[in-house]
């Protein structure tokens, strides 16, 4: 009974191997090798790596501390006045800021330049600029651009001679040099100036002229700033037109626009009182006609080169073109620069047939009349009165 149960195999126990004990050959490392060592590894740069970041993030923070000094040095100190030249580069207009003690750095200012987006700037006289400014405030004002010239008023009186408004113009502008002023009173050559003569006498029209800059007040452009506005003030007058307008004035004798204009100068000299320059123009021209002389203490003066004193019998023997007691006629030029008023007189005489005027008044009033006995009383009464 024993044969089936025999021939059946006997039932053997397979041992199962803890799974975590079972490792193939290619995952079995020894203790402190593989991942476990890459782990420790990585902290150690990370610690590098952050420390890397703190050293950038401060010298970052020290650069731009230093940057924002040299842009902001702090509180603006004394104006200082600065000039950009024509055709000025950014870097030298940086260069120049920096040599003045505007601006602390001219590297950083022109980098700060070109992160603003500014590349030139116009030439001129800045005004308003410190030392010791702001990057923003210096851009800001030189953004804005030059200030406005500055303007020199000057004045000329009517009736200056020559040589008194060439003094008044080294005066007033004194670092014009005299010999380029000479230049340009000899080189101008007004339309009714002689033929070549290069007296200025009487064009030089008495005016207030506005001169942009003292500095460089340029004589050529000054003198013929004042030619211009007598030929705008002549031209009105209708002086070109002297001769027509003047037809019998003087007798036969025609006046021409030149000798207008000299008339216009005795005029000047001689009237104190607007009523007067009329009268006295009309004196010269009835004169002339009669072929007398002028009698004209004033011309006189200026042969002498004298402004005031009373006239000696010498100087009344004075031989000159200009001594109007001796010679007859006309003088060969105006002794003065005459404004606007005498023009007019010796292009609109009034009507009347005096010959003789004499000053009566202290507020320079004359007496006309065309007798030489009454010309004499009045003058024994003037003189009785102090008048003169």
């Amino acid at each position: 009974m024993a044969g089936p149960e025999a021939s059946a195999s006997p039932s053997i126990p397979v041992p199962q191997a803890d799974s975590a004990s079972v490792r193939s050959p290619e995952t079995s490392l020894p203790m402190g090798s593989g991942a476990g060592s890459y782990g420790g590894g990585g902290r150690r740069w990370g610690r590098v790596i952050a420390v890397a970041a703190l050293v950038i993030v401060a010298v970052v923070g020290v650069f731009g501390f230093w940057v924002n000094g040299q842009l902001n040095p702090g509180s603006p100190g004394d104006e200082v006045a600065f000039t950009i030249a024509k055709g000025a580069t950014v870097s030298q207009v940086s260069s120049r800021l920096a040599e003045k003690k505007i601006i602390a750095n001219a590297s950083v200012f022109e980098w700060y330049l070109k992160f603003e987006g500014q590349s030139s700037f116009q030439a001129g006289d800045y005004e308003g600029l410190r030392t010791s400014s702001s990057a923003g405030d210096v851009v800001a004002i030189l953004k804005a651009g030059p200030a406005p010239p500055r303007t020199v008023e000057f004045l000329v009186r009517e009736g200056l001679w020559e040589s008194e408004i060439r003094a008044l113009i080294l005066e007033t502008f004194p670092k014009m040099s005299p010999e380029a002023l000479d230049v340009a009173l000899a080189s101008s050559h007004p339309s009714l100036q002689p033929s070549g003569s290069t007296n200025l006498e009487g064009f030089l029209f008495p005016a207030k002229y506005e001169v942009a800059n003292a500095n460089d007040a340029d004589p050529q452009k000054l003198i013929d700033q004042m030619i211009a506005a007598f030929d705008r003030v002549s031209a009105a007058e209708g002086l070109p037109d002297a001769t027509a307008k003047l037809a019998g004035v003087a007798g036969q004798r025609k006046i021409t626009p030149y000798e207008a204009l000299i008339v216009a100068s005795l005029v000047e000299s001689e009237a104190k009182v607007p009523e007067d320059r009329p009268k006295i123009a009309r004196v010269i021209y009835n004169r002339i006609a009669k072929g007398m002389s002028l009698g004209i203490d004033a011309s006189v003066l200026y042969a002498l080169q004298q402004r005031k004193g009373s006239l000696t019998t010498k100087d009344l023997a004075f031989d000159s073109p200009y001594n109007t007691r001796l010679k007859n006629g006309i003088p060969p030029a105006p002794i003065n620069s005459p404004g606007q008023a005498s023009i007019d007189a010796a292009l609109n005489p009034a009507p009347g047939n005096w010959t003789y005027y004499v000053l009566t008044d202290a507020d320079g009033s004359h007496y006309f009349t065309d007798s030489a006995s009454d010309f004499q009383r009045a003058v024994n009464d003037a003189k009785a009165r102090g008048v003169f």
